[in-house]
């Protein structure tokens, strides 16, 4: 499959909430997962970058992922922050997991831990880029896949 232009769009949790979307290219759930990852700073300004979450405790640094990504931005409106970006290609076909996750507090740049509650654990899904539908709960996304 070629590349797909993503935006992927959640409310901050609190006035020092980050909001994650992420791929796992080899299982379904969290550890393993490739991350976009975006705050807003003190300033009002978005921060967003990749990471990978390699434990129930990683490292929130930014790093290469194992796919391109390219055009990434964020913007915060609406107490709501999204993330833009073009990613892939991936080696697996159209068909990825994928992760999306909110925490309430980032401290000196770094997103901490989010909450465990059902709703965050439940956060996994397989997303056809082709088909549009998200396999876990039938919902289907804007289809910007080229």
């Amino acid at each position: 499959m070629g590349v797909a232009k993503i935006a992927y769009r959640a409310r901050r949790q609190g006035a020092s909430g980050w909001v994650a979307w992420a791929i796992n290219p080899n299982q379904i759930g969290m550890v393993g997962s490739e991350a976009l990852v975006a705050y807003v700073n003190s300033n009002g300004s978005v921060t967003v970058y990749p990471t990978m979450i390699t434990s129930y405790s990683p490292s929130m640094l930014p790093v290469d992922l194992s796919f391109q990504v390219s055009g990434l931005s964020a913007e915060f409106l609406n107490n709501e922050i999204t993330i833009f970006a073009t990613v892939g290609p991936f080696g697996g076909g159209s068909v990825v997991n994928q992760v999306w996750q909110a925490g309430n507090l980032v401290i000196d740049g770094v997103p901490q831990m989010h909450a465990v509650s059902q709703q965050n654990l439940q956060s996994t899904g397989e997303l056809d880029f082709l088909s549009g539908l998200l396999k876990q709960s039938g919902m289907k996304f804007q289809n910007g896949a080229d």
